[in-house]
């Protein structure tokens, strides 16, 4: 059945955004601002004929042979000189996968913070409460990124996450963050233990053509009875080649305690490299070469404890009718060696499909 949700989001956000403004005229120090998203997609799996959900480590796009709304969003802004406040609710078939553990109202939280400048030049910030991930080149927000569908590194890493975030930005080159978190994509701790993760972020912006970004995460996770320290290290840089070509490599790296307390670790890791070229300002076409591997279900856990080991390729063409307004197709193919798949009577080693969605942004 089509999601609801999303549509009353959309529909409340649209009649509600006069009223917001006239509130904001009150006092013209603050400003208010009302702003929204919502994606429809529609996508076909070619070894997988049943309506429904498709694989248990997809979050995005998750619904085979159904017209749904991955997400939309309804988000309010109150900002002055030195505070700003965020709250953006959301619903969608992202939301009910990816916030599974979530309780029912905290799942339609995707942004609930205030950001505060700490001095006058504006140069040190403190965000506090639910924010979106440090870690990563894409968001939940497919309209900012260059593919439709996300690479298994955004699928298997932190969309958002619950904690403090000082960040210092002491000119347009450099931008440095330290962050003390309630944990893995966690809006509330499992225990006291998960508040002592920790996050660490680093952007170089030598010019208009060229940035890096490095990230890090470390912090105690619960598995079973068991509590395993977890260390991640994201690290992507991107190209601005001229106005036509784009350029992207990536590269994380995960190590996490086999038990508690152990000096053994087990590994997983992800390069990626992507690429897009602008015919115009309204048609562009992307591909993407991504491998993940998790060899010990770290993150991906598999029946059996199959070996979770993937190659993956995507073909993108992106169709802007307005420039709020956008079309897209993908062609998507995922391989591995092992029966890591799931089909309508089994399992097997390749996952192909065809997305179509539709995106808008007010």
């Amino acid at each position: 059945m089509f999601y609801k949700k999303p549509i009353l989001l959309l529909v409340f956000g649209i009649f509600s955004s006069k009223l917001m403004a006239q509130v904001g005229a009150v006092n013209p120090k603050f400003k208010l601002t009302v702003s929204g998203y919502t994606e429809a997609y529609f996508i076909s799996d070619f070894k997988h004929t049943q309506k429904g959900e498709r694989q248990t480590f997809y979050y995005n796009y998750n619904r085979n042979k159904q017209l749904q709304f991955n997400q939309s969003i309804l988000k309010f802004n109150i900002s002055s000189p030195k505070i700003a406040m965020n709250l953006a609710l959301h619903a969608g078939t992202y939301v009910q996968d990816n916030y599974a553990s979530a309780s029912n109202f905290a799942k339609h939280i995707l942004e609930a913070n205030i950001n505060i400048a700490l001095n006058n030049k504006k140069t040190i910030y403190l965000t506090a409460g639910i924010i979106p991930s440090h870690l990563g080149f894409e968001s939940s927000v497919a309209f900012d990124n260059w593919n439709l569908t996300r690479s298994l590194l955004a699928e298997q890493s932190p969309y958002y996450e619950t904690g403090l975030k000082f960040t210092y930005k002491p000119n347009e080159k450099y931008e440095f963050a330290t962050l003390f978190l309630n944990g893995w994509q966690k809006i509330n701790p499992l225990n006291f233990k998960a508040m002592r993760s920790l996050g660490t972020q680093f952007k170089y912006t030598p010019n208009a053509k060229l940035n890096f970004n490095w990230s890090l995460y470390a912090g105690s996770e619960s598995r079973g009875v068991f509590s395993d320290y977890r260390i991640f290290n994201n690290f992507y840089s991107q190209l601005n080649l001229n106005k036509n070509w784009r350029f992207l490599v990536g590269f994380d790296l995960g190590m996490q305690q086999k038990y508690l307390q152990a000096n053994e670790y087990n590994f997983w890791y992800s390069p990626i490299f992507n690429s897009q070229f602008s015919f115009n300002d309204k048609l562009k076409a992307a591909i993407r070469f991504e491998h993940y591997q998790d060899k010990k279900n770290i993150i991906v856990a598999i029946a059996e404890n199959t070996p979770f080991v993937l190659n993956g390729l995507s073909l993108n063409t992106d169709y802007f009718i307005r420039p709020n307004l956008l079309f897209r197709m993908e062609l998507r193919g995922l391989y591995s060696s092992a029966d890591v798949f799931r089909t309508d009577l089994s399992q097997t080693t390749n996952n192909r499909f065809f997305a179509t969605s539709m995106a808008y942004k007010f």
